[in-house]
């Protein structure tokens, strides 16, 4: 007995939905045995079917329930708060601390951006200070929420726990990237804006910073310099990180499929990346808008411009930090919990 794609693909976002659910060491084998139940289970209720479809594994995981109940009951007593509030508490508390540390974090780098922080170390240790007091502040009076109403509603049927306990297929996870076959046009379309961003950033090494431009069709073209000679310094280290990239695209467009290789390959690339747009914000302005002075007039205020066009930049790579940096730890975790082959 074989499970086809779609009933496969199934089968494992409601493996990963369990063991988000699960905590401590044994979450892989607590997965891998419900595998082996579901496994079994399907081989007993079909046993003439040579191949699972997805209709039949939905059956199946319609009766074993909602990720979160099947979990349950593979975690240890909770004292304060019993098993049956535990899931809804434990999901309620993930988001509340993202929200805490993703309002910190949001905060820290508008501060950073805008010169309102003193020097780095003292910055950081004000950014976890906060993290943890904030944290620990909203973890506590959600615990005694939480308590609470499993002190006085013991017994008592609670609907929006119900709800919550409710199996839904739809609200299953879906597999990582690392898990699903390479889409060979989304990666040849990254190969080809790869292919033109080195190009373009060839080009601007060479220029020193030039672009070309048109005042109109009647004249020939002209460059004016728009990238300063701090972003320069910095596009040799762009053209490499840009062939790296390039290369694990076309690497994956050939191969099919992700393994540890091209796994560790993009969490390495995406920390330099984090790097050099750290280093890119310690060192602006990287844009200038002289050049445009003469054509543009005296009724435009290029300085600003100027100035609001390099405070934008800064902002957008201060997200991009922070957006990268946690979809590296998110990676490096799976890559850790469940190494890929």
């Amino acid at each position: 007995m074989k499970l086809n794609k779609s009933a496969h693909e199934l089968l494992d976002r409601y493996l990963l939905a369990v063991k988000r659910e699960l905590t401590g060491k044994q979450r892989e084998d607590i997965a891998a045995e419900i595998e082996s139940y579901l496994l079994d289970l399907l081989e007993e209720r079909f046993p003439k079917i040579k191949e699972i479809t997805e209709t039949q594994i939905k059956e199946i995981l319609q009766e074993m329930g909602a990720p979160r109940k099947v979990a349950a009951q593979y975690s240890p007593q909770r004292y304060l708060i019993g098993p049956r509030l535990f899931p809804a508490y434990f999901l309620v508390l993930k988001i509340v601390v993202a929200a805490v540390v993703g309002a910190f974090t949001l905060s820290t780098v508008i501060n950073s951006v805008i010169g309102e922080t003193s020097t780095t170390w003292l910055a950081g240790l004000e950014y976890f200070g906060a993290i943890w007091n904030g944290a620990l502040s909203a973890g506590g009076s959600l615990t005694l929420v939480f308590a609470l109403i499993e002190r006085f509603g013991e017994g008592k049927e609670i609907k929006e726990i119900d709800e919550l306990q409710k199996f839904k297929l739809h609200d299953l996870p879906d597999l990582p990237v690392e898990e699903k076959e390479p889409s060979k046009i989304g990666l040849s379309i990254e190969i080809a804006l790869g292919i033109i961003g080195i190009a373009f950033f060839t080009y601007i090494q060479s220029t020193g910073g030039y672009v070309p431009y048109f005042l109109n069709p009647g004249t020939g073209m002209q460059l004016a310099r728009v990238f300063t000679d701090n972003f320069l310094q910095y596009v040799p280290l762009i053209l490499a990180l840009a062939g790296l990239d390039l290369t694990r695209n076309m690497t994956l467009l050939i191969q099919g499929y992700h393994n540890a290789l091209t796994n560790w390959w993009q969490i390495c690339t995406q920390g330099a990346h984090v790097v050099l747009m750290a280093f890119l914000i310690k060192s602006l302005p990287l844009i200038t808008l002289d050049a445009f002075r003469m054509i543009g007039g005296a009724d435009v205020d290029f300085a600003h411009l100027e100035s609001l066009a390099n405070t934008g930049i800064a902002i957008g790579m201060a997200v991009g930090i922070v957006g990268t940096s946690i979809n590296i730890i998110r990676k490096v975790v799976r890559e850790i919990r469940s190494p890929s082959t």
